[in-house]
């Protein structure tokens, strides 16, 4: 049995007797790019020496095929970041400790103000074991701790150097990286055909929606076309109309944050991210009484169809319905429907199914959402008697959809913990090939 002595450092523990800790800057090469050095978007081109950012980082390596390129006299002014075979890179900001080993280099390559590179000095240990390092907790774990107080986390070069590992002779080390690679791949195919089967219920997810409000239940009744190239053929008993008849439509408004007297209330205030609950339950910030009186927000009751206008990445035209009475800011539009002629769980639905067709509504004069696209937007109409039942059918399918997705994401993250504790306990010895 391997005799254990303690590291003195507490994000490491215990380690083998012979091991040893070392600090990063003592033993590597660690350079960044100062700024952009003038660099600007439009000198990218589509060849010569490649830039590469964080973006370009895909399962621990390089995606060169995303990669900018720049000219030659670029690449040849910073030639302390001209990358290497074997170069290890790490970013230093935005999604921070991301990796990207470089075991191929197909070409000149240069870095991006946001990434560090690591080359190691006098052979002290091998970057592919590093990389396994910096995938851990023990890595983990430290900047955790020297970003205590921290407003914005980042990874300077500073911090990256004071970083103190546990360190085994260079054999041991590639042994190590050898049994991680083998053990790792095994993991990560298992996630990924968790992730493929999530993506498929996914798409049978939309499929189904789609199919069921605009096509119905009873898959007999002949069909004729709807007349909208959104909907396509529906029931020869149903109607189309614009959802501005059947709805009240409005947007909310954002009270001045510099009064205090508007915030920290008891009337929940919904912004635009918050439609990615689906069903919206409660809100992360509340306004007062004073801010519904003196701003264009109303309180919305419960039931209200809400529908993101603009937003961050994915959120425009992404829908919601109010499980709880809510104000709303002016990037959210909301349908308050004439329940004796439509349902409102229906028009989320509805919604949902063509969220990229509502992204890519545009007017006149500018790209994006506003309350005059969404008001005009054509919708199937039916029986309310009918729509509920396709609600009902949708509630009990979407749900148990939902719980498998629910399952498999549990899966992916116990196959997450997994690999971390695998590489944790091999990188500093608690474990042994």
């Amino acid at each position: 049995m391997t005799r254990m002595k303690e590291s003195g450092i507490d994000w490491i523990g215990q380690i083998p007797e012979e091991w040893e800790v070392i600090k990063v800057k003592f033993f590597t090469y660690m350079k960044g790019r100062i700024g952009w050095q003038g660099l600007k978007a439009d000198e990218f081109i589509d060849e010569g020496p490649y830039l590469v950012t964080g973006t370009d980082f895909k399962n621990g390596r390089v995606n060169w095929d995303t990669a900018y390129h720049i000219s030659q006299k670029r690449y040849e002014q910073a030639p302390e970041i001209q990358l290497k075979q074997g170069d290890l890179l790490v970013t230093k900001d935005g999604t921070v400790g991301k990796l990207a080993l470089i075991d191929e280099l197909p070409d000149s390559a240069s870095l991006n103000s946001h990434l560090l590179v690591l080359r190691p000095l006098f052979n002290r240990y091998d970057n592919h074991f590093l990389y396994y390092v910096l995938s851990s907790l023990e890595f983990k774990n430290y900047f955790q701790k020297v970003s205590i107080g921290s407003t914005m986390d980042s990874l300077s070069q500073e911090k990256m150097g004071e970083f103190i590992f546990a360190l085994p002779n260079i054999n041991v080390q590639n042994s190590i990286s050898r049994y991680l690679d083998k053990k790792t791949a095994q993991l990560d195919k298992v996630k990924a055909l968790l992730e493929e089967q999530i993506q498929k219920l996914k798409d049978y997810r939309a499929s189904l929606i789609y199919e069921t409000v605009t096509k119905g239940l009873d898959k007999t009744v002949p069909m004729k076309d709807s007349g909208i190239d959104w909907i396509g053929q529906v029931p020869e008993g149903w109607g189309v109309g614009k959802v501005k008849y059947f709805s009240q439509i409005s947007a909310g408004a954002t009270p001045d944050r510099n009064n205090s007297l508007f915030w920290n209330g008891n009337i929940n205030w919904m912004s635009s991210g918050e439609v990615n609950q689906g069903i919206v339950k409660h809100t992360s910030e509340t306004i007062t009484d004073l801010a519904l009186k003196r701003t264009s927000t109303k309180l919305l009751p419960n039931g209200t169809v809400m529908l993101a206008l603009n937003g961050q990445g994915k959120t425009k035209g992404t829908a919601a319905v109010l499980a709880i009475e809510s104000a709303s800011n002016q990037s959210l539009a909301s349908f308050i429907v004439d329940n004796q002629i439509l349902n409102n769980m229906y028009l989320y639905y509805f919604f949902v199914a063509n969220y990229y067709n509502i992204r890519g509504l545009k007017g006149e004069d500018r790209d994006g959402l506003n309350l005059q696209l969404v008001s005009n937007i054509d919708i199937p109409l039916f029986e309310i008697e009918e729509q509920q039942k396709i609600v009902d059918f949708l509630n009990k399918k979407t749900v148990q959809i939902d719980q498998l997705i629910q399952i498999k994401n549990q899966q992916i993250k116990n196959i997450n913990k997994q690999r971390q504790t695998l590489i944790y306990d091999y990188v500093t010895g608690k474990s042994r090939v």
